[in-house]
This record gives structure tokens, C-alpha cells and sequence, in this order.
């Protein structure tokens, strides 16, 4: 799985844009891996995910091959995935704590060390409401696109939501900002369309109420 050029890639979609700083406390990977979403509401979030993912693979049909499952996190979601999937993530102790079963890679999603194509299917899940500018977005979804020559499912944080309102009222009466983002579902599916992908389907965990989407889409034809 050879690495392009990044002076190439640069051309070719435009300058690569600075990432998002990550930090994280020592040992967050472990508890995330252990607690997050194993009880309460995160147990209930966990089932939601789970069936919305596995409702937009059935729609999927991928070409035959690996799937990319990034940023993969613990590696939670990577089992749904089809064949034998490559997690990778740019946190290396979220690396170690998915475990010695699967190829693993430590990279950043804004610059995959795979050549065009490399994967039948992309998962991009819980990324992108961590990313508060459409251009990055917009940037990390032509690079899952460059890689990949199937669908792609990714998550963001519709702003059409209760959940959404909530952290709005918060914000206003001095909670500080969760350093998560919402955008508008035309926003997002612009986004989408910049990064040369088309929606093919749509899954809302609870459309209104909660946040969380996840949307399968595909290269355009005509995206080259």
C-alpha cells in the first residue's frame, strides 16, 4: 500500500489545509475502549450506530476487497465492516487499544499512506463533528474519496436537531464549547458534492431529535 506523492496530491485537490490540534489525557483510549459506550446512554447510542451502519451496508454492494475504517478509534465499528478492514488512526495509544487482530496503521486522515483506490469501501465515523471548517471537512473527504473506489459512510452532526438546540442554550448561558460542530444537512451534502462524492442514502440515529447521521455515499463519475 504505497504512500503518493503529497506535493502531487496538493495539486491536484488544492493545499492541504492544518489540521485540528488532538490532545487527549493520558489513558483516554483505555477508558474509551472500556467505558464509553458499554452502559447508560452510551450502551443505547452503541445499538443506534450499529444499525444504522448495518442499514447502509446492506445498500452498499461494494466491489470485492478491504475496507478502510478511519479514524477507527478502539475499533468498535471495525467488525461490521465487509472483508478484513484496515483500521487506522492518527492517535497511537487509540492504535494499541484496538488490539493485535487486524492491520493497523497510525496516520492522519488528511494524508493517507495508500495509493488512489486501495480500498473497496471507507468508514469514517464520529470524525467530522470535531471538525469546525467546511474547507478541512471538505479536505478529509477527498482524501477518503482518492483512496477508496467504493461507497463511503460517514457521520456528521445534523444541525437540525434538539440535540443540537441544547448545545446551543448551553453555550449561551455559559457552558463551555464541547468542541463539537453541526452543520445543515444541504451544507454537509454540498460538502459532500465539493469532495466529488454523491449521497446515495441516509440514517439518522433519531432525525430530530439526536445529532448523530450517518450518510453512504460514492464517487461521482465525473469527479476526475
Amino acid at each position: 500500500m504505497a504512500s503518493r506523492n503529497s506535493t502531487r496530491r496538493a495539486a491536484r485537490y488544492g493545499a492541504v489545509v492544518a489540521e485540528t490540534p488532538y490532545l487527549r489525557e493520558p489513558g483516554y483510549a483505555q477508558r474509551y475502549r472500556e467505558r464509553r459506550f458499554r452502559s447508560g446512554s452510551g450502551a443505547r447510542t452503541d445499538a443506534r450506530e450499529r444499525a444504522a451502519l448495518g442499514a447502509l451496508l446492506a445498500r452498499a454492494a461494494p466491489p470485492a476487497g478491504r475496507w478502510l475504517d478511519v479514524p477507527c478509534g478502539a475499533g468498535r465499528m471495525t467488525a461490521l465492516l465487509p472483508g478484513d478492514p484496515v483500521q487506522v488512526d492518527r492517535d497511537p495509544a487509540m492504535v494499541r487499544a484496538c488490539g493485535p487482530d487486524r492491520p493497523r496503521v497510525c496516520a492522519s486522515v488528511h494524508q493517507l499512506p495508500f495509493a488512489d483506490g486501495t480500498f473497496a469501501g471507507a468508514l469514517c465515523h464520529r470524525l467530522l463533528q470535531h471538525i469546525p471548517t467546511g474547507v478541512e471537512r471538505v479536505d478529509i473527504l477527498r482524501e477518503l474519496a482518492r483512496v477508496t473506489r467504493g461507497p463511503i459512510v460517514v457521520s456528521f452532526f445534523d444541525a437540525c436537531s434538539l440535540q443540537h438546540l441544547r448545545r446551543l442554550l448551553r453555550r449561551r448561558f455559559g457552558k463551555v464549547r464541547s468542541g463539537r460542530s453541526a452543520v445543515s444537512r444541504p451544507k454537509f451534502f454540498a460538502e459532500l458534492q465539493a469532495a466529488g462524492l454523491e449521497v446515495r442514502a441516509v440514517a439518522a440515529l433519531r432525525r430530530f431529535v439526536a445529532e448523530q447521521t450517518l450518510v453512504l455515499c460514492a464517487p461521482r463519475p465525473d469527479r476526475r
